[in-house]
């Protein structure tokens, strides 16, 4: 089993990085858009959540809108989603492979100054192969992937994340792009979904942060 001590020591710095600008207690909203096909068959969901995190790990989600093939979900629907957002089966979240809680879980081979590539040790719906690439200052900016494991009647995909600066000292997520191409029954299809994550407010506490929650 690949051991933390063998992670290069440039990709710690990275993790430990990332770690300190992603701390703090922020409330932002979440954008997602998805678009299935296949032959004649169409839909098309939306969804906006407004989201509490305390050091990146979600602490409460609110439902804002959400559709699916243009109808409004019911309640249930809608609380179901957000029992999901705030309780994710362990294979619902993808295991970044600068977080300092993952980095044995990959292997890291540079390709330049600024990009390395990634290759997941558990073949799971929590990881997958690509590379991450800094800007010049050593923040990641991109992270690239293909899952280990694709939806159901998919054969191909790719994951595409933009981290940036959404407040002063503080980096987050803020678009990831799913593509999956593959077939169901006699038609070719594909999927995507497009997530943006926008309106960060950064607060003192946790409470405060639910407050302004319960006021959207």
């Amino acid at each position: 089993m690949f051991l933390l001590a063998d992670v290069p020591p440039a990709v710690v710095q990275i993790a430990q990085r990332v770690n300190s600008h992603e701390r703090g207690v922020m409330l932002y909203r979440l954008h997602r858009v998805f678009d299935v096909h296949a032959g004649p068959s169409r839909r098309h969901d939306e969804l906006e959540l407004a989201v509490v995190t305390q050091d990146a790990a979600v602490v409460k989600v609110r439902v804002l809108r959400a559709t699916s093939g243009g109808k409004p979900l019911d309640d249930a629907s809608r609380r179901q989603i957000e029992t999901q957002y705030e309780h994710p089966k362990p294979g619902d979240v993808f295991h970044r492979p600068f977080d300092p809680a993952y980095l044995s879980e990959y292997t890291y081979q540079p390709v330049d100054a600024q990009t390395y590539r990634f290759t997941s040790l558990l073949r799971d719906s929590s990881h997958g192969d690509g590379t991450f690439t800094l800007d010049g200052s050593g923040e990641v900016v991109e992270y690239v992937y293909s899952p280990d494991v694709l939806p159901k009647y998919a054969n191909s995909g790719i994951v595409t994340n933009i981290r940036s600066q959404v407040l002063p000292g503080s980096w987050r997520l803020t678009r990831e792009a799913h593509e999956y191409r593959g077939r169901y029954f006699i038609f070719s299809g594909g999927a995507t979904a497009v997530i943006t994550y926008d309106s960060f407010e950064r607060f003192a506490d946790v409470p405060s942060a639910l407050s302004a929650l319960e006021k959207l």
